[in-house]
């Protein structure tokens, strides 16, 4: 009887887990050595959960238009560090010029981690933390010079 109450025990314990770790796969997903800055538009901005999501235009080399997001922390963080939806609605409404910093998709998709993004009046949601978007040497793009 205790033994099987063991193993139900840690049975649970494993499959509780297992989502947790599927869940955060920054790692897998997005190239963490890589920083890219790209200079586009913003189209939408989703304060939502889990994370909260920027959606850009970037042009590319061709001229063509790139459409991208971004995927940010989750709201609760945002606003634990000072943040307002109000003020981040307003700062990324559609159709502001943003300079964006993040780590892109190991796929090669446009989509990537945030980092930071610096409007044309130089407001910046920055990740002062380091690490992702910080001022390491990386790849330009986007018509960065």
């Amino acid at each position: 009887m205790k033994k099987s109450v063991v193993v139900i025990a840690m049975l649970a314990g494993f499959l509780t887990g297992v989502p947790m770790f599927a869940h955060h796969g920054t790692g897998t997903s997005y190239d963490m050595h890589k920083v890219v800055v790209l200079k586009g538009t913003v189209t939408k901005f989703a304060m939502t959960n889990p994370h909260s999501q920027l959606y850009f235009d970037v042009t590319n080399e061709k001229g063509e238009i790139d459409h991208w997001s971004a995927e940010m922390r989750n709201p609760r963080n945002l606003e634990s560090a000072g943040y307002t939806r109000k003020q981040l609605e307003s700062k990324f409404a559609p159709g502001t010029q943003i300079t964006i910093t993040g780590n892109p998709s190991k796929a090669g998709t446009p989509v990537l981690v945030f980092g930071k993004a610096v409007t044309p009046d130089g407001w910046c949601l920055c990740n002062h933390e380091g690490g992702i978007g910080s001022e390491a040497p990386g790849v330009a793009g986007g018509g960065v010079e």
